[in-house]
C-alpha cells in the first residue's frame, strides 16, 4: 500500500514556543536536507513566488535555488509577504495552524500576492515539514495485483476486505453499497424532520444558511444520534463494527464516542446564498494539525440519493498522496476528479487528507449523515489533547464559527 493510514509524526506533548530565529537555526537545516529538493520541485511546478515572512522587526525569505529551498534574511522582490505574530509563527512552524486557517478566521495579513499564492505556500510548507510532495510524476492507481484501478468502483460486503482496504489507501476514498438497509433511510429522514424544531440559530449545536428567498435554514444538526433511534441502531450494530474492521485493514481504527456532538445530520437546501452548506474543494486537515491527527476517516451515509441535480460528493483521487494546493484544486486539479453519486443507504468514506467537495443542489435538497472512524491513540499520546488548546481546540472552535463569520460578512455588505 503506497500510503500508510497512520501519518502522525508529531505529538501535542512536544509543543513549545518556536521563534523564527530559533527555527531557522535548529530545525530548518535538517528539514531542508530531507525535503528541500521536494519543495524546490513544487515551487517550479506551481511557479510559486518566493515567500517572505515578517515577525516583529525580523524578516526572512524562502525561495528555490533550482535545487533546494533556501532561506535569506530580509524580504525580497516579487515575494508573497506574510506578517505573523510570534504566536502565529510558532503555530505555523509546528503545523498547528495553516495560512488557510488564519485566512478563514480573517486573521492573515499578507501583501504582494494572491490567495492562490497563499494556498501554494500552505502546501509547500507542509512539504518542507512532512515530505508530502506537491507533484509526483510517478503516481498511478493500481489494485493489489498491479492492475489499473477503476476509480468509480462501488464495493459491496461480498468484495474481498483486502481489496477494499487497499483501494482506500491507494485512492483516498471509497464508495460502498449494500452495507446498510435503504429502508432505514426513510426513518432517519423522519427523525431529521422531528428533530428540526429542537434546534435554534445560535444554540451552539447547529449551523444555519440563508437561501434565495431570504429565509434562514438549519443545515447541520449536531447531537443528532440522541434524536434518532434508527441512526443509533446502525452505528451501534454488528455490521457497522464489521465495516470498521474492513476499513482498518490491520491498523488500529476506533469509532469515536457516539455521545456529545457525535454524528451529524446535514441538510443541503437548494439556493444557499450565505453560509457553510456546500463547501468547495478542501481537506479536513487543511486548517492544520495534519501531522498530529491524520489519517482519520470521514464516513457519509446517504439518507437521500445524490447526483448532479441535488448535489454530490466529488473527490480528487490520490490527493492524500500528492499535495495539490486547495486553490489549484478548485480551478485546475492535476489528479483525477471523481464524482460519487449515491443511492439511499450508500456509504462514502474519505481520508481526512483527501481533497473533496460537496456540489450544491440544483432542483431538490439532499440529506446525509456524517460520522467517522479515527486512529487509536498512541501510547505516548496520553493527555495530549490537554496540551493542544492553541491548536486542536482553537481549530475546532474556528470550524464552529465559520457559518457566523460568513453571515456577519454578508450582513455588513
Amino acid at each position: 500500500m503506497p500510503i500508510a493510514l497512520d501519518r502522525r509524526t508529531r505529538r501535542d506533548a512536544d509543543l513549545r514556543h518556536v521563534d523564527m530565529e530559533d527555527f531557522l537555526a535548529r530545525e530548518f537545516p535538517g528539514l531542508v536536507a530531507r525535503h528541500g529538493p521536494l519543495v524546490a520541485r513544487g515551487i517550479a511546478f506551481l511557479q510559486a513566488p518566493p515567500l517572505s515572512i515578517e515577525v516583529g522587526t525580523s524578516s526572512w525569505s524562502f525561495s528555490s535555488d533550482g535545487t533546494t529551498l533556501t532561506a535569506s534574511r530580509g524580504t525580497i522582490g516579487g515575494a508573497l509577504v506574510v506578517t505573523l505574530s510570534e504566536a502565529e509563527f510558532s503555530d505555523w512552524a509546528q503545523n498547528q495552524r495553516s495560512f488557510n486557517a488564519m485566512l478563514t478566521a480573517r486573521e492573515l495579513r499578507y501583501r504582494d500576492g494572491s490567495e492562490v499564492d497563499v494556498s501554494g505556500w500552505d502546501s509547500l510548507w507542509l512539504t518542507l515539514l512532512e515530505g508530502w510532495p506537491v507533484v509526483d510524476d510517478t503516481i498511478e492507481f493500481v489494485d493489489r495485483h498491479g492492475a489499473p484501478l477503476d476509480l468509480e468502483r462501488v464495493f459491496t460486503p461480498a468484495d474481498d476486505p483486502a481489496d477494499i482496504a487497499h483501494f482506500l489507501r491507494e485512492a483516498g476514498y471509497l464508495h460502498l453499497r449494500g452495507w446498510l438497509d435503504p429502508a432505514d433511510m426513510n426513518e432517519i429522514a423522519s427523525d431529521i424532520d422531528r428533530a428540526l424544531p429542537d434546534y435554534r440559530e445560535g444554540d451552539g449545536r447547529s449551523w444555519w444558511a440563508t437561501v434565495e428567498d431570504g429565509s434562514r435554514r438549519c443545515v447541520r444538526l449536531q447531537e443528532f444520534i440522541a434524536r434518532s433511534p434508527a441512526t443509533s441502531a446502525i452505528l451501534r450494530g454488528e455490521r457497522w463494527d464489521r465495516l470498521r474492521g474492513v476499513l482498518a485493514g490491520g491498523d488500529p481504527l476506533e469509532q469515536p464516542p457516539l455521545d456529545g456532538r457525535g454524528p451529524e445530520a446535514l441538510i443541503k437546501p437548494v439556493g444557499v446564498t450565505v453560509g457553510a452548506s456546500d463547501v468547495s474543494f478542501h481537506r479536513d486537515c487543511h486548517f492544520g494539525r495534519h501531522a498530529y491527527n491524520c489519517s482519520n476517516m470521514v464516513v457519509g451515509i446517504a439518507v437521500t440519493g445524490s447526483g448532479e441535480t441535488n448535489g454530490q460528493l466529488r473527490i480528487v483521487a490520490g490527493s492524500h498522496r500528492v499535495l495539490i494546493p486547495v486553490e489549484i484544486a478548485k480551478s485546475r486539479p492535476y489528479l483525477p476528479v471523481v464524482a460519487v453519486p449515491t443511492e439511499p443507504g450508500d456509504v462514502t468514506v474519505h481520508l481526512t487528507c483527501t481533497l473533496h467537495e460537496s456540489t450544491p443542489p440544483l432542483v431538490e435538497e439532499r440529506r446525509v449523515l456524517y460520522t467517522g472512524f479515527s486512529l487509536a491513540p498512541r501510547t505516548d499520546d496520553a493527555n495530549g489533547d490537554d496540551n493542544s488548546d492553541s491548536g486542536g481546540h482553537a481549530l475546532a472552535a474556528l470550524r464552529e464559527r465559520i457559518s457566523q463569520i460568513l453571515l456577519d460578512e454578508a450582513t455588513r455588505s
